[in-house]
């Protein structure tokens, strides 16, 4: 007889009852090895994605890295004339996709302006994953952001400035006004050889605002306060600013200088100049002869050479007029009161003979420039109208006498409507209205004008690499201050003179941006003893 497979008086119900229990033990257990393996599979699938993913930034910035590396040349000593926008080299700009729209943002980002850079693409083409071009740039700006490092201190941003520059040395150095002209103004050469000594060294421009600007805070009220600046590691903010751009009447006379600034054919802003020919006659020639036509030129090829598209100040007064053209009513009108009110000019005390029967017209002009200007990232700032010593204004217990307050009206009258609104005033001979220990509520000459909307305020003072003064209350909403470097032929040759002082080599050598056709030695600059005047230290000793 068969064995019985249910023997060991065990029931069939309680057999199947027993194999249902481990049954069900065994898939408990295949469960938990399945679960197991599961989390397993996901931490090894994360770790998966965060490697792939720092991988691709990386490749994002070496690309980056690779690509300006091909569109933004070092520095070069290429004349302005030659100077050509960067070519883009992208799939989708190849196939002409969105040209336009890639070299606008591609030139933002190369200015450190990538948020805006992204921005842009995505206003301008909202489908922009779709372009190889446009996604590839908004990755490398995303990309590129990430090294972005905070400046240090604001505090320690270096401003420097110039004067029209001298386009003729012949000329200039062999008039009336040699002297003054080997002073204070700096040459042409001179200017591009420190602007690619600066961008080599690192340097990059930013403007007054983008260092400490008024803010609109929670309750309404405004305050000066401080802003970020954000660069890559070993990039150095500083600012630009050139004084008296009105080609003024005495530098017409002895030549040597533009004549006036002009917006040519291209909408560029370049100067022309008056060139008298071997017969007599006077041709009008355009080029790159100043600071504004050469810097736009060498930002344009170096593009990071600009924070977010700043260029400089220009600083002007109004008694000659601006930018070249004769736009004073003061100096230059007929004062005829059936077309301006004369309210303003009662406290005139005398009147100029120069009359412009033109001046209607070059106000035009003139408003053209400044839109022009501003358009490409410049800013403006009065000098005051009569290139005022706010040191003479005063009376024998310091408070302002009514000069002060007519050359401020009559900038705010004559040179401000051109302008559009300024709010900053850069001091004429590097004066200032108030001691290095603030402005405060109680001097009437900052109170004054910063009743004329004035919020930034610059000196002179080359005796130390950077100055800046701010204040959140003062006048109610508070000011920013900052002293400025005269780069012009005296402060060059007294940093050669005298290399002990340390005076410029934060900025460049010296001797690398020297003229060596300047007239020597350069007045007011004391020449060590046992030194020849007439020569200068071989370059590098």
């Amino acid at each position: 007889m068969e064995r019985n497979q249910y023997s060991d008086n065990t029931s069939r119900d309680q057999y199947r009852h027993r194999l249902s229990a481990e049954e069900r033990a065994r898939r408990r257990r295949r469960r938990r090895r399945l679960q197991i393996l599961k989390l397993v599979l996901v931490v090894l699938a994360a770790l998966l994605v965060v490697g792939g993913a720092a991988f691709l930034v990386v490749k994002l910035v070496e690309r980056s890295r690779e690509d300006k590396r091909e569109t933004i040349p070092v520095v070069s000593t290429t004349s302005p004339e030659e100077m050509t926008e960067a070519p883009t080299t992208t799939a989708a700009v190849e196939e002409g996709l969105h040209t336009d729209v890639y070299n606008t943002a591609k030139r933002m980002a190369m200015m450190y302006d990538y948020d805006g850079a992204v921005s842009y693409i995505s206003e301008m083409v909202p489908e922009y994953e779709s372009d190889p071009g446009l996604l590839s740039l908004v990755q490398n700006c995303n990309a590129e952001k990430l090294l972005l490092v905070k400046w240090k201190d604001n505090t320690q941003i270096t401003h420097i400035f110039f004067h029209s520059l001298i386009a003729d040395k012949s000329i200039a150095f062999n008039s009336s006004k040699t002297t003054e002209y080997n002073t204070v103004m700096t040459t042409i050469p001179e200017f591009n050889a420190i602007m690619e000594n600066m961008y080599a060294r690192g340097f990059v421009l930013v403007h007054l605002s983008d260092i400490c600007k008024m803010e609109t805070l929670a309750d309404g009220s405004q305050q000066m306060t401080m802003q970020p600046i954000y660069l890559p590691e070993g990039k150095t903010p500083f600012v630009l600013s050139v004084d008296d751009l009105s080609y003024y009447e005495y530098m017409k006379e002895t030549g040597g200088f533009a004549n006036r600034l002009v917006v040519n054919e291209e909408g560029k802003v370049v100067c022309e100049m008056d060139v008298t020919e071997e017969d007599g006659s006077v041709s009008h020639v355009r080029g790159n002869f100043d600071v504004v036509p050469l810097l736009d030129a060498f930002v344009e090829e170096h593009p990071d050479f600009s924070y977010h598209g700043a260029k400089g100040t220009i600083a002007l007064t109004g008694y000659n007029g601006i930018l070249g053209y004769r736009t004073s009513e003061i100096s230059y009108g007929s004062k005829d009161p059936n077309k301006v009110d004369l309210t303003i000019y009662e406290r005139w005390p005398e009147t100029y003979e120069y009359l412009n029967p033109n001046i209607e017209a070059d106000r035009e002009t003139a408003k053209t420039v400044v839109e022009a200007m501003k358009a490409n990232g410049w800013k403006f700032a009065s000098h005051t109208w009569g290139h005022m010593d706010m040191g003479k204004v005063r009376d024998e217990n310091g408070e302002p006498v009514e000069r002060f307050y007519r050359d401020t009206d009559w900038w705010e009258a004559e040179v401000k409507p051109l302008l559009g609104d300024v709010d900053i005033i850069i001091f004429a001979f590097g004066a200032d209205i108030g001691s290095w220990r603030g402005y405060t509520d109680d001097n009437k000459m900052y109170l004054y004008l910063k009743e004329k909307g004035f919020n930034y305020f610059c000196n002179v003072d080359s005796s130390q690499h950077a100055w800046v003064q701010y204040s959140a209350s003062a006048g109610g909403t508070g000011y920013f201050r900052q002293g400025r470097r005269n780069l012009d032929g005296q402060l060059i040759y007294k940093a050669i003179m005298h290399p002990e002082a340390d005076i410029l080599s934060d900025l460049f050598d010296p001797l690398e941006v020297f003229d060596r056709d300047r007239p020597l030695p350069v007045p007011g600059v004391q020449i060590p003893e046992g030194v020849d005047p007439s020569t200068l230290p071989a370059s590098g000793e």
